[in-house]
């Protein structure tokens, strides 16, 4: 079988179906992805072909526009920026999309390429499936990601409602361009929400997160919503993207030289004062009698000339999995991939949020009680300090690891890969 998987946006939305994507072709099938031009090569290195597809938002995100914005906590900023920079790259992203999916017998789409996606194969008359990384269709459990503060549990009507106006929004947004493509398709114009139309034609869409993360969901949700956990790629095809290339004999060798330190890091999130944030990180470690490591993957760090006390330890990438086990706590962004990586290994996550479903996953550890949430932008050291510090008991770590052990840590890419062959019988 021919599977097509256009995708767009940063790092964090294509790694996990870079792992089903092998697991498909393991099962025989040929498999073809579209990606932003920034990860093509990324793709290429697990393996799997790959050809450009949709802008590189990641040179959004750096842009001076995309910092001032980022530095801001504007989710809706930053979501209209994307959507200027999708208007310019409309017409490109809707023949790219094309060019991926043709001749495929199914089309494996996710959150932001499934209105394309859909279009496309009403048009080639192929079944379709949509991958979701965090709760974005209407229930009662949980108000759309972004649109009330993350620590409010509103009643079931005002989560709906949140729901009914952000569809809504998207549908205005993007009707003018999904109806270029239709046309360009030979189809009919449509005016439904994505969501509308991927439930009319019982789509399937594929929670690739836990069911733990968000109780509640699930029994809301018919079987066209399952949960297949977090997507994990396997140890050779790790080494071949070079997530075990990192020096971990020499970061190993400084965690077991003294206590385990807690972890900082923001994932693929541009800091705008990357040097700031490492003082603060200085200065409250040191405050709390901890020691920390920190990765500089997220920013413009010079790791060689980062100045901080020696309880800090500055690096570059380093597989999680590895390192993660031996730490005490974790801070970071809240992408769901790192979060993920962090409660498996069981520690308690203070997630500093940016945007878009950040803010959502940092209200979800701190109503858990294995974790507290602030925003980037509320982040001083004194609120780090008092976030942090109820994190570092051994009652917290407790709760944590019960926790971890009601992840699904293995199997996700399995088990959404028998989805997307269940789909194309």
């Amino acid at each position: 079988m021919r599977i097509a998987i256009p995708l767009t946006g940063t790092r964090g939305d294509v790694h996990p179906v870079v792992a089903l994507g092998i697991e498909l072709r393991r099962r025989g099938h040929d498999v073809l992805f579209g990606a932003p031009p920034n990860l093509v090569d990324f793709v290429k290195s697990a393996g799997l072909p790959a050809q450009a597809c949709g802008p590189d938002v990641q040179q959004l995100y750096s842009s001076p526009e995309g910092q001032q914005a980022l530095a801001a906590g504007n989710t809706l900023r930053l979501m209209q920026l994307v959507a200027k920079q999708m208007s310019g790259y409309a017409d490109r992203m809707n023949r790219e999309v094309i060019e991926v999916c043709q001749g495929a017998d199914l089309i494996v789409a996710s959150t932001v390429t499934e209105d394309r996606a859909s279009s496309v194969a009403e048009a080639m008359g192929v079944p379709l499936v949509s991958l979701h990384y965090f709760p974005c269709r209407a229930n009662s459990a949980y108000p759309f990601p972004g649109a009330l503060p993350a620590h409010w549990s509103p009643p079931a009507a005002v989560n709906r409602a949140t729901w009914t106006v952000a569809e809504n929004l998207r549908r205005v947004a993007f009707l003018p361009y999904l109806n270029a493509l239709r046309a360009e398709l030979g189809l009919r114009k449509s005016f439904a929400s994505p969501a509308g139309v991927l439930a009319r034609a019982r789509v399937p869409e594929l929670q690739i997160y836990d069911p733990a993360l968000v109780p509640g969901l699930p029994r809301q949700w018919d079987a066209r919503r399952p949960f297949t956990g977090f997507l994990t790629l396997d140890h050779d095809t790790r080494a071949a993207v070079g997530d075990l290339a990192g020096d971990h004999d020499g970061i190993l060798r400084w965690i077991d030289a003294g206590s385990p330190p807690v972890f900082f890091g923001f994932g693929s999130m541009p800091i705008k004062d990357a040097a700031a944030v490492l003082r603060m990180v200085d200065e409250v470690s040191s405050l709390l009698g901890v020691r920390a490591l920190v990765s500089a993957g997220w920013s413009d760090l010079d790791i060689a000339a980062a100045h901080a006390g020696d309880h800090v330890r500055v690096v570059g990438d380093f597989a999680h999995d590895v390192v993660f086990p031996r730490c005490l706590a974790a801070v970071h962004h809240g992408g769901i991939g790192t979060l993920f990586e962090s409660l498996r290994a069981g520690l308690p996550t203070l997630v500093c949020s940016v945007s878009f479903d950040q803010p959502m996953w940092g209200g979800q550890v701190a109503k858990l009680g294995i974790g507290a949430h602030l925003r980037f932008t509320q982040l001083t050291a004194e609120r780090l300090r008092q976030a942090l510090a109820p994190l570092l008991t051994p009652e917290s770590r407790s709760r944590v690891a019960e926790f971890a052990a009601t992840l699904q840590t293995e199997g996700g890419a399995a088990r959404a890969a028998d989805r997307v062959e269940a789909a194309a019988r």
